[in-house]
């Protein structure tokens, strides 16, 4: 887990544009080669590879793409404005979204035997499996940072 003490006493701004080029940047380009990536492997292999670990990682992709878009196009902008508690209806409805990415990580953790390398796994597979752990680990930074410090700020401001 990051140490996010810096994140305790930023300025908002400075917290939102750490939470855009940390995480939502590298998100996007973490699932942009994720999920080829999945759909290749379980092509390949077809015969032995979990079809649902690509289907769930398309899953993830779509449902993050459309909570960053809502937090980058409605929340950030009313934090900026210094809404402070009127943006508790929005922060809430993120927190519930962070609930179902946390069962999607769970049910990937889960598909990938928590991203164990099969004896049997060429070059794709292995790459899989080391860039979805890093993007499982990222995104629970990311959760947590938003949840366990920007958002109890955001309202009690």
């Amino acid at each position: 887990m990051t140490d996010f003490t810096v994140w305790e006493t930023a300025p908002f701004h400075a917290t939102i544009d750490h939470i855009l080029q940390r995480y939502h940047n590298v998100h996007r380009a973490q699932f942009d080669e994720l999920v080829p990536l999945a759909q290749k492997v379980a092509t390949v292999h077809a015969d032995i590879f979990p079809a649902e670990i690509a289907e769930l990682l398309a899953y993830m992709q779509n449902e993050l793409l459309s909570h960053m878009m809502k937090e980058e196009r409605m929340l950030f902008p009313m934090v900026n404005q210094g809404v402070g508690r009127g943006a508790a209806m929005p922060i809430s409805v993120m927190m519930h979204e962070h609930e179902e990415h946390d069962k999607a990580i769970q049910r990937l953790r889960e598909l990938t035997n928590n991203f164990e390398i099969p004896e049997h796994a060429c070059g794709s597979w292995t790459r899989l499996y080391r860039l979805a752990e890093e993007m499982v680990s990222d995104l629970t930074d990311h959760i947590h940072l938003e949840n366990e410090v920007f958002f109890p700020r955001v309202l009690a401001s």
